[in-house]
């Protein structure tokens, strides 16, 4: 695929974009997720967690040794025919569309919650969309700055937590390994589901301005997103405690509440001002992404009514099926399992295909 020099990204800017789409608003509730069965050693469920994303990096480091210029959308129908391929690629868009509407009801439910419950969620989807569907429509490479600004307004709010360390109690994260290895195991699948959406290295790695990189950009995504999410967990539960941790709904705010700054009355409220601009990236990066990935079924010559399209379709799934925190979990139960799983089999397929040089190549 022929790609204009002026949209190639430099080997950070791929990072900061992993980064980018993979940690996003539900960070703030990962300790409670797997909490109940991993208990304490929930951060150490988190760390193993990252095998997922360190697989999806090490297929991609290889597929884009192979063809570094063909995103896996081209290598699906090369390998497998256009028809089938087409098939999957859609099933791919699927996949990653399934996690588009919850993350809007996330950014609905902790603006109301966190920062003004005045706002209706119509006013929020509002802002929401236009702000991340005009960034989108700036191109990957403002995306990727964009990710750059965002990942450094994260490591903003997570580094004054370190300081919670003189409030928290190791009590709270004893004894390790405490919860037992089969607790841990099991608490790491929850993690896992976390760290989904590192897939999106297959579509942007023949953006990159030098290909030699790739390796370093996604390990270092892998890394990063790694460190951040084990360290979320860890001091939420060395502050809170395991019994106190799943009474909440976003238990890291409850941190960063405790965080005291000079100067600063209450660093709760920039940490949710930087929250929201870190989801508008977010709103950003699902609809370059969702956009892409069609024009790999068809065309698109008019994108701007495309992603009014997108927009007013996320608002409407929004509102019909995830209409509160309650309705959301039901459903994506279901879906996230299905989404991470059905990536996996995908990316792997095609890595296989490659590596034994078999399939239908054209």
């Amino acid at each position: 695929m022929q790609i204009e020099k002026k949209n190639l990204l430099t080997p950070n800017e791929v990072t900061f974009i992993l980064i980018g789409i993979v940690l996003d608003v539900t960070a703030t509730s990962l300790p409670n997720g797997g909490i109940d069965i991993a208990k304490q050693d929930e951060w150490i469920s988190v760390i193993i967690g990252a095998l997922y994303p360190l697989y999806v990096a090490i297929l991609a480091i290889y597929v884009s040794g192979k063809y570094p210029k063909d995103n896996i959308l081209v290598l699906s129908k090369r390998y497998l025919g256009k028809p089938f391929g087409s098939i999957l690629n859609v099933l791919f868009l699927l996949s990653f569309f399934s996690f588009f509407p919850p993350l809007i009801t996330t950014i609905t439910l902790i603006v109301r919650t966190e920062a003004s419950p005045i706002l209706t969620p119509f006013k929020i989807y509002v802002v929401l969309f236009f702000i991340g569907v005009y960034a989108a429509g700036l191109g990957i490479k403002v995306l990727g700055r964009t990710c750059a600004i965002t990942f450094w307004m994260v490591l903003g709010v997570i580094i004054p937590t370190i300081s919670i360390l003189k409030q928290g109690s190791y009590l709270n994260i004893s004894p390790v390994f405490g919860a037992g290895i089969i607790n841990i195991l099991k608490g790491s699948v929850y993690s896992a589901y976390d760290y989904s959406l590192m897939e999106l290295i297959f579509l942007i790695y023949p953006f990159i301005n030098d290909s030699s990189k790739i390796k370093s950009s996604v390990l270092k995504a892998v890394g990063f997103t790694a460190i951040i999410y084990t360290w979320i967990t860890f001091i939420t539960i060395y502050y809170m405690g395991k019994d106190i941790i799943h009474k909440t709904i976003w238990s890291f705010f409850t941190v960063t509440s405790a965080v005291k700054v000079e100067v600063i009355n209450n660093f709760k409220y920039i940490f949710v001002f930087f929250w929201i601009i870190i989801a508008i990236k977010s709103v950003a990066i699902f609809n370059y992404v969702c956009l892409f990935l069609l024009n790999d079924f068809k065309k698109i010559k008019n994108k701007k009514l495309i992603y009014v399209v997108i927009a007013v379709l996320v608002i409407i799934i929004t509102n019909t099926y995830y209409p509160d925190k309650l309705a959301m979990e039901e459903i994506i139960k279901y879906t996230l399992p299905f989404s991470v799983i059905y990536n996996l089999i995908y990316i792997t397929l095609i890595a296989s295909l490659i590596w034994i040089k078999k399939g239908w190549v054209k």
